[in-house]
């Protein structure tokens, strides 16, 4: 039909050999309804530059050039053209450069707060144990019970010891203080029972160490084995 207007074609091309090839990245038909060729070139000009500057490839823009055609195919010169370098696109790319910069900007200003943060925890950690190692001295000094201590700190009684400065327990009193035990209270002993009683006692022992001390004492006849398959002794009667 006679005076029937078709719509604009247009085509995005870049360059990365500073214009001296072109290749063409993709071909459109204009579905807006542009009445203006260069506004047309020229907006989509703008969208693919934008698209280009925020390209998660991180990666140089390349030069950009938008050519429009009358319709309905790209038969006949571009009646207009659209080319990376006029004033608008320095100025979006002035624009995301700033943003990015003060990001830049904000990231770095907060490392050095989470620095200067991790640097006063780390004091403030060097300090309170400074603290917590003088008032255990101090309790250990006043005769406080390492296993008090122990319970109270959270920690072991080898670190209370070491903490002290105390002398490392022997066996031998480990030994004594269960014998004591034994003779005092009397009755059936198992490991359990042992190593609670230890524990009162202000020795902390496995359940193997407990064990190794009544068949020590048995051996002493203080106590005698009362099951063949089980920890389980009576008080030797003298």
């Amino acid at each position: 039909m006679e005076g029937l207007m078709h719509p604009y074609i247009y085509a995005v091309l870049n360059s990365t050999d500073s214009g001296a090839t072109w290749t063409t990245i993709t071909t459109n038909t204009d579905t807006e309804g542009y009445t203006d060729p260069a506004k047309l070139a020229s907006d989509t000009l703008d969208s693919h530059y934008r698209d280009a500057l925020l390209s998660p490839t991180i990666q140089p823009v390349p030069l950009l050039s938008v050519h429009v055609y009358d319709g309905p195919a790209i038969t006949a010169p571009a009646i207009a053209t659209s080319t990376i370098g006029e004033e608008r696109q320095w100025q979006a790319t002035r624009r995301l450069l700033a943003e990015i910069a003060a990001d830049l900007r904000h990231f770095e200003d907060e490392k050095k707060r989470l620095d200067a943060q991790l640097l006063s925890t780390q004091a403030a950690i060097g300090n309170t144990r400074t603290r917590l190692e003088n008032v255990t001295q101090s309790a250990v000094r006043m005769g406080m019970p390492q296993i008090d201590i122990a319970h109270a700190t959270g920690r072991s009684r080898e670190w209370v010891r070491r903490t002290g400065n105390l002398p490392k327990e022997s066996e031998a009193g480990q030994r004594e203080a269960l014998r004591k035990a034994i003779k005092t209270a009397g009755g059936t002993w198992t490991t359990r029972r042992a190593a609670n009683t230890l524990a009162e006692a202000g020795h902390m022992v496995t359940d193997k160490r407990a064990r190794q001390l009544l068949r020590d004492l048995a051996a002493a006849k203080v106590i005698t084995k009362t099951d063949p398959n089980t920890a389980t002794y009576q008080t030797t009667e003298q």
